[in-house]
């Protein structure tokens, strides 16, 4: 047994010293050899970017790179880096043996590559020679490979060459190869000016650009920085004395400079972030191939849009705006933010999560920071969806009917809370459509009290959102912050049937050689039934139709489309999230330290015509897709309009009536007569709940002098200083205004009556065609009920509703377009 072991030592050692031999005395024509001797004009070719339909968007590391002497560096940087990165490069011929020994009996310890050893010649083997040396195979083969190349380093250049090559070609973040250009990023000034804390920044960088970035993550730059110093003192490159005065030095980093010419600076960013984590930093400076999600159409519709809005609202076209604007307060900031309306639009493919737009501000140049992706906003109603889809999981109908009337809750401490309808109006009992119809906040905080907070909390959570929310009644009006982007992808869960996709802006990645490094594998997580996100669409598109997102098609856009407008307490956030079947999509407009915009601002007359404007743009190119079919598990029952009661034998409508949909079944037939509400009376006039903003002139009575068919639309809204221009110029042409409901014909009232008539939805086809869908993860499906959680009673009872009389119908009605959107392109 001795024998054999010393036997099989003895070949050990002779493979690893031939593996030496080799490494160190082979010619190049063995193999593992690269072009070193190239190193000296050696320059990176930019990251070349293309837009979805493959078009050039300009580069990302162009004028990213500026090589300069070592010489012309301050001491103390060079020394940074080898301070953590190879404290023995003078004294090692390219191979640090003792840190690659230990690091090799780890790695096989391990059974994997799990510790690098690498040196700085090595590091600039790989990262220069990324052909060779594949950053993708983590192997004890590359390994050995890049000692290899390293070799041929050290024999071609001197020590200080390498170190200058090094600090010329080392990715540091953001675009940025080489500390010349570091410089410039974050402190925006020369390498030869930096200071030693600055120079230690540096220096710390090459081990993660991206996550120690000063800008993203201010103190694990600043973490690292310290290690850095603290070993620069104890390598003796600096003292004791000048390392802690720099520890104590602030991280302070220069504003970023925009890349002059290019479109959709936040998209790029977008790009540049998810390549780091895609690529390795070794192949981004060679010339590689990013093709992106990005439709130049929309991307170009949504910059214009939100800037054209934004101007509108400086310039007091919707109120008295009181904050300076952005032409006046371009370049300055109060506490790190901008001091001027701030607005972003997204949008995204429903079905894949493809991102097709984004604008993450009004200025990249002035505020880099991505509203989309890194801002925290209150949602405010655009919160509401998870309340009512939650509430049909738990089998509460769109006819399930509350009162809207004061409520009292009692929250922690027993103090009394008392959420209130926006305009102070309630109409007491109405249905669960219209209440989400026009946004009643006291309607949306019962029914979260009956399903339970927890419930509507974890509705939300497997939605997508990851942001802390709050467990107390507020959360229900949307009190808690969320990340846009997470909204986003909920709304397309909406849209898509149910199936919550992962945002993503690149689509496949090709170096110089058209070899496809990375293609995009669009992912999805089922998380809703197809008959809920059905259902909850239904209402939601009467949010567009008759609610308050109306001014979606005062802008002019006619095709299917759903979605929820969003007001938070002071008009401080100004939302409104919306999809059609194939696109989901956000605009936003507020200040970055929340203020009030203009007194009475909402969703409705801000940011919903924005959403308009970019989707009629975007499908003058792009066929518009049918309008949603009801999917298996959803019922369909004729509905009396004034009552909310399913039409039956012995049960006859007491006027018009509509096809409603229900999860599973229709309910039970109940009483019969459960009395007439006044929930529809505003049907044919638009009224912003938010805003309390009537289509008409306020006049209590109605009288026929307040109705004036050239004015539906405006009334008050004019008298506040709010202009839809696009509503007036189809006023001037004769074109009908009044919006559709969704769907297709109504059913007629059992007798005569002057109420007009309105469209509905189409009746479910048995069985109904499946939407084709893309490969998805095991579908994760969701109890169909939770019991409500446990909540205190409230302290005082709602007042009982006043009688009312029949509701009037303002105006004289008239055939609404086609809103289906099918088979239009």
């Amino acid at each position: 047994m001795r024998r054999k072991l010393l036997i099989a030592f003895g070949i050990f050692v002779a493979l690893g010293l031939g593996a030496f031999a080799w490494l160190w005395f082979a010619p190049c024509g063995m193999g593992g050899c690269a072009p070193v001797s190239d190193l000296n004009k050696y320059q990176s070719e930019g990251t070349q970017l293309f837009d979805s339909r493959g078009k050039s968007m300009g580069t990302l590391a162009g004028g990213s790179r500026h090589v300069v002497p070592l010489d012309s560096l301050p001491d103390y940087l060079p020394k940074a880096v080898l301070a953590v990165e190879d404290r023995r490069f003078y004294s090692h011929g390219g191979v640090d043996w003792k840190r690659f020994m230990g690091a090799l009996f780890r790695n096989v310890k391990a059974g994997g590559v799990e510790e690098g050893g690498s040196t700085i010649t090595m590091q600039l083997a790989r990262n220069l020679f990324p052909n060779q040396l594949n950053y993708r195979e983590r192997s004890f083969r590359r390994k050995i490979l890049e000692v290899r190349v390293a070799r041929q380093i050290e024999r071609a250049f001197s020590k200080d060459k390498i170190m200058e090559l090094y600090l010329n070609h080392i990715y540091l973040g953001e675009g940025a190869y080489g500390v010349d250009a570091a410089a410039q990023t974050y402190f925006g000034k020369p390498a030869h000016d930096l200071t030693l804390a600055e120079a230690a920044l540096i220096g710390g960088l090459p081990q993660s650009p991206s996550r120690i970035n000063p800008r993203e993550n201010r103190q694990a730059a600043r973490t690292r920085r310290n290690l850095v110093l603290r070993e620069m003192a104890k390598s003796g490159f600096i003292t004791e004395a000048d390392a802690r005065e720099a520890t104590d030095t602030p991280v302070r980093v220069a504003r970023r400079r925009k890349a002059a010419g290019q479109q959709g600076s936040y998209f790029q960013e977008r790009v540049r972030r998810e390549l780091e984590d895609l690529v390795g930093p070794e192949l981004r400076g060679s010339g590689l191939k990013v093709y992106t999600t990005l439709d130049p159409v929309a991307q170009k519709a949504s910059e214009e849009e939100v800037a054209r809005q934004a101007d509108a609202i400086e310039a007091g076209q919707f109120g008295s705006y009181r904050h300076p604007t952005y032409p006046e307060a371009k370049g300055e900031q109060e506490e790190g933010v901008t001091t001027y309306l701030q607005g972003f639009a997204v949008v995204m493919e429903a079905e894949t999560g493809a991102v097709r737009a984004l604008v993450g501000g009004r200025d990249y140049e002035d505020s880099q920071f991505d509203r989309v992706y890194q801002g925290l906003r209150q949602p405010g109603s655009a919160f509401k969806p998870f309340v009512y889809l939650t509430g049909l999981e738990q089998s509460v109908q769109p006819t399930t009917r509350f009162n809207d009337a004061p409520v009292t809750i009692q929250i922690a401490g027993g103090r009394p809370w008392q959420p209130k309808n926006y305009t102070g109006r309630y109409d007491g009992p109405i249905t669960v459509r219209d209440a989400l119809t026009r946004s009643k906040n006291t309607v949306t905080v019962q029914l979260a009290q009956q399903v339970g907070m927890g419930a509507v909390i974890q509705t939300a959570r497997e939605m997508g959102i990851r942001t802390p929310i709050g467990s107390n009644p507020s959360t229900a009006l949307g009190s808690s912050e969320v990340r846009p982007i997470e909204l986003v992808g909920a709304y397309a869960a909406f849209a898509n049937g149910g199936s919550v996709p992962t945002p993503y802006v690149i689509e496949r990645v090709e170096d110089t050689e058209g070899e496809v490094l990375y293609r995009a594998e669009p992912r999805s997580a089922r998380v809703i039934e197809p008959a809920a996100a059905f259902v909850l669409t239904s209402m939601l598109r009467d949010v567009v139709d008759r609610g308050t997102g109306t001014p979606v098609r005062g802008a002019g856009f006619r095709g299917a489309a759903a979605g929820k407008t969003g007001t938070t307490n002071g008009a401080t956030d100004i939302w409104f999230v919306g999809y059609t079947p194939d696109l989901v999509g956000a605009v936003w407009f507020g200040m970055d330290k929340p203020q009030t915009i203009v007194p009475g601002a909402s969703g409705g007359t801000i940011a919903a015509p924005v959403w308009g404007r970019i989707m009629s743009r975007v499908y003058r190119n792009r066929r518009a897709p049918a309008a949603w079919a009801p999917p298996r598990g959803v019922a369909a029952e004729t509905v009396d309009r004034a009552t909310g009661i399913p039409v039956q034998a012995g049960c006859p409508a007491k006027g018009p009536t509509y096809t409603e949909y229900f999860v599973g079944s229709a309910p039970a037939p109940g009483m019969c007569d459960a009395g007439q509400y006044a929930g529809m009376a505003m049907d044919t006039a638009w009224m912003d709940e938010e805003t309390g903003a009537y289509s008409t002139d306020p006049y209590p009575d109605y009288t026929p002098r307040s109705y004036n068919p050239d004015t539906v639309g405006l009334g008050d809204l004019r008298e506040r200083g709010i202009v839809f221009p696009e509503l007036e110029e189809r006023r001037r042409r004769g074109d009908t205004l009044t919006a559709p409901l969704p769907g297709s014909v109504e059913n007629p009232a059992p007798a005569p009556r002057t109420t007009p008539s309105y469209p509905s939805y189409p009746a479910p086809a048995p069985p109904p065609p499946s939407r084709p869908r893309r490969e998805t993860p095991p579908p994760r499906t969701r109890e169909p009920a939770r019991p409500p959680e446990p909540t205190p009673e409230p302290a005082v009872e709602p007042a009982p509703a006043e009688p009312r009389n029949e509701p009037r119908v303002l105006g004289t009605p008239v055939t609404p377009p086609d809103s289906t959107g099918a088979g239009r392109r």
